[in-house]
């Protein structure tokens, strides 16, 4: 008898431990706070804008010709073998580009030819430009001067554009040697972004010296001035020391 009584109580005392263990892991856990260490470094932060100006002069002007004509056949053949080397007659130097071309048969069933072409041209030889384009014209071809554009070229421009991105970089270079000598810590260059919105400021209205099939040329070989604008955002850094 004592040693049922020694196994029950043993299997007693085991059921309310099982009982305790499944009460206590029925409690909520209290959230632990656990600190992870950055993989980057607190940093100190410099947010400013550059902005740089250049005049971008041009001496050349962009010309573009209207070429209207009827030809047979035969003549639509050399028609643009003549019309190239009547271009090159206009002025010296000057590199065209055919930019339209259409063709279209009329009821005589002659080719009806209409073609523009454009070239950069110094404006030293704009003087009687359209002049020299009616004697290009002959019975069925017609030469005429469809517009004279004064401003920089787009080749112009880029070569600005690439001054004025040198002259931001000098001048955030020179941005942080004056940071660095004034806390004495180590900037750097953390983001520089350039506003693709920058570009040629227009000048006022009546200084636009655009021409539609006229003979007005910039006489007295005055190069033609534009503005260039260009903005960058620049953020320097240093590490909180």
């Amino acid at each position: 008898m004592n040693k049922k009584w020694i196994v029950a109580a043993i299997a007693v005392a085991g059921l309310l431990l099982l009982a305790s263990i499944v009460r206590a892991s029925d409690k909520p856990t209290p959230p632990q706070v656990v600190q992870l260490a950055s993989p980057y470094p607190s940093l100190n932060h410099v947010h400013y804008v550059v902005q740089k100006e250049q005049w971008v002069v041009s001496d050349s002007a962009r010309v573009i010709v209207a070429v209207n004509a009827n030809l047979t056949d035969e003549a639509l053949d050399q028609f643009q073998g003549k019309m190239n080397k009547s271009l090159d007659t206009l002025a010296k130097n000057a590199s065209w580009h055919v930019t339209q071309f259409n063709r279209n048969q009329d009821s005589s069933g002659l080719e009806q030819v209409s073609a523009q072409a454009e070239a950069r041209i110094a404006n030293s030889a704009l003087a009687g430009l359209r002049a020299r384009a009616d004697k290009l014209s002959s019975p069925g071809t017609k030469y005429s001067i469809v517009d004279i554009q004064y401003g920089p070229s787009d080749e112009d421009i880029q070569k600005a554009k690439d001054t004025l991105r040198q002259a931001v970089y000098g001048s955030i270079a020179e941005e942080i040697r004056s940071l660095n000598k004034l806390y004495k810590q180590d900037f750097f260059v953390n983001s520089v972004d350039f506003d693709l919105n920058s570009s040629i400021v227009p000048p006022p209205q009546p200084m636009l010296m655009r021409v539609a099939a006229a003979d007005v040329s910039n006489n007295g070989n005055v190069p033609v001035n534009q503005k260039l604008v260009l903005q960058a955002d620049v953020i320097l850094a240093a590490k909180v020391q």
